[in-house]
């Protein structure tokens, strides 16, 4: 399980927590958990070398569990996490929370026979919640220690599989598990004996329509406040992949930070459009540090590794790139870091996405003021003309995308205009970086593009400002132009590796045939019959699809290996 492991349970009486945790302190023992919190009615557990904090309230009726801080980037410690553990927590408490703090944090507290957690806005850490003879369970990841605490009615799903099947690689919500639920970032969740509420207390369409136009967050000092905040004095491994996004957290960091970083790692391969190792060279010098540029040859693919990252709630999208999660993994290890950080979620938030949408956002916020020249550089920006048929297929196109998507953050876009709610629908996305990986057993992957701080200043800044004068990232830009490198700033293009994954994969197609096509999925019924034809060399290096592979290669090893825990459990 991952680094970031816990779960609590919560007992309607101190006997129900005891007739749960009895028959398994062996077990938890013998998998190096140790208990963190115990109360008379909660109990935490967590791996003895485990990277969360856990705190009790101070009336041991509540836990924080994981890193909060305050709005100038202050870490709660001690007794100040121990009174927020133990304050009533409604709505009004929640949104008071949300607006006060922000982290990677979960914040529980039992009263009136009911339990009530809320995850925080950004998602940095998972959250799953069930009950089971009068205890609330409260897990932040899925590996097999827990199964016999898990419902008995507990299966996999298979209408929900079916969904990741259609849409593989894209997030969703729900889980393909049956008995278990999932609480979203920024909602508050509340469960007990036939109580089960749910209220989205953040979200990003709420943010957008919160805002100040004439006063935004000034975009980057919210940046710094997220890395430097999250980094800390901790030691990290550094994503610099030569991209933007990479570059301004490694701008943002302060000196000391930077010192701290044990490897600022560039992967590369053996072609042009997927060597970008002068750009990631070019910040690396900038700040006088060194960098590790690995080689890729090839991808490890075959059914044992699957199964490594097959454990958690849902089919473990986040390590798409076994190569890349065991190699950062490694150096975690014996480089003695924390964990990793990484530029994950700028194009999101910073709005990276090409689309004439941007047009529509500047008709719908400013109506007859809209500005021609914002429409005229967006049409050079894009090499397309504004017809309105143009704008109502993209608009239509956009909505339908999205249809299937469960994540709670879509389902109030009121208000909202088309390219802003396609930047929403990209951030909901973005919860797959959250979600567990490989690296992630060795020490959190921290995403600081994605933190409540960040995400806040760009949701505040109209599409068309974050590509001021028809440039994706613009704002983002203008505010680190003295600190990231111009060759990285000047740049336009983005590094592709989809033929080098695609040759890679290629290599991979006789266990793949054999895996997907002889596999639980087919065996349900959910395997394309179209797909034997694409599991050729010749397609994938001229049509693609190495992506739709390796996500349904993920699927089929995950199916497999709950359905084995499930009918192990049933033994």
């Amino acid at each position: 399980m991952a680094a970031d492991s816990a779960i609590i349970l919560v007992g309607d009486n101190p006997a129900a927590l005891e007739a749960a945790i009895a028959p398994m302190r062996k077990r938890l023992s013998r998998r190096g958990w140790s208990r963190k919190v115990q109360a008379p009615f909660l109990e935490a557990y967590a791996p003895s070398a485990g990277r969360l904090d856990i705190t009790c309230g101070l009336d041991g009726h509540g836990i924080l569990i994981g890193d909060l801080y305050d709005r100038d980037g202050g870490r709660l410690e001690g007794r100040e996490r121990g009174v927020l553990g133990c304050r009533p927590l409604d709505s009004a408490r929640a949104r008071d929370v949300c607006s006060t703090y922000w982290g990677r944090y979960l914040l529980v507290r039992r009263f009136s026979g009911e339990v009530a957690i809320l995850r925080d806005p950004s998602g940095g850490i998972d959250c799953v919640v069930w009950r089971r003879n009068g205890v609330t369970f409260i897990a932040t990841g899925g590996g097999d220690l827990i199964d016999p605490w898990l419902p008995d009615t507990t299966s996999i799903d298979w209408g929900e599989v079916a969904a990741l099947v259609r849409r593989p690689g894209e997030h969703r919500h729900r889980l393909p598990l049956t008995g278990l639920t999932p609480v979203a970032a920024g909602e508050l969740r509340s469960i007990g004996d036939g109580t089960h509420r749910s209220e989205q207390i953040w979200t990003p369409a709420e943010v957008y329509r919160r805002r100040d136009p004439a006063a935004p967050p000034d975009l980057r000092a919210s940046v710094v406040l997220g890395v430097t905040a999250l980094a800390g004095t901790r030691k990290w491994i550094a994503e610099l992949s030569g991209g933007l996004d990479s570059a301004i957290v490694a701008a943002a960091l302060t000196t000391d930070q930077r010192g701290r970083v044990a490897a600022w790692v560039n992967h590369y391969v053996d072609h042009r459009e997927g060597d970008e190792r002068d750009y990631a060279l070019a910040v690396a010098r900038r700040h006088g540090v060194t960098l590790t540029e690995v080689r890729r040859v090839g991808l490890r693919l075959g059914a044992r590794r699957l199964e490594v990252a097959a454990d958690g709630f849902r089919p473990a999208s986040n390590d798409i790139d076994p190569d890349y999660n065991d190699d950062i993994a490694e150096r975690i290890e014996t480089l003695d870091a924390w964990g990793s950080l990484t530029g994950q979620g700028g194009d999101a938030v910073f709005f990276q996405m090409p689309t004439l949408l941007i047009g529509l956002d500047e008709i719908w916020e400013r109506r007859f003021g809209a500005r021609v020249e914002v429409l005229h550089r967006l049409s050079r920006w894009l090499r397309r003309p504004l017809w309105p048929t143009a704008l109502a297929r993209d608009w239509r196109e956009e909505i339908r995308h999205r249809s299937s998507w469960t994540h709670p953050w879509l389902e109030d876009l009121r208000g909202v205009p088309p390219a802003k709610a396609m930047q929403i629908s990209a951030l909901s996305f973005c919860q797959t970086f959250q979600g567990p990986s490989v690296r992630s057993r060795r020490g959190p992957c921290i995403n600081p593009l994605l933190s409540q701080p960040v995400m806040e200043a760009g949701l505040a800044r109209s599409s068309v400002d974050l590509t001021w004068g028809g440039r994706d990232r613009a704002a983002a830009r203008a505010a680190f132009a003295d600190t990231v490198p111009s060759v990285v700033l000047d740049r336009r293009s983005k590094g592709e590796l989809g033929a080098y994954y695609g040759r890679a994969v290629a290599e991979h197609l006789p266990f793949l045939r054999d895996y997907l096509l002889g596999g639980a999925l087919a065996e349900a019924g959910l395997i394309d019959p179209s797909l034997d034809a694409r599991l050729t060399r010749e397609h994938l290096l001229w049509r693609g699809g190495h992506s739709e592979l390796l996500s349904l290669a993920q699927t089929e090893a995950w199916v497999r290996r709950w359905r084995d825990r499930l009918a192990a459990r049933a033994a």
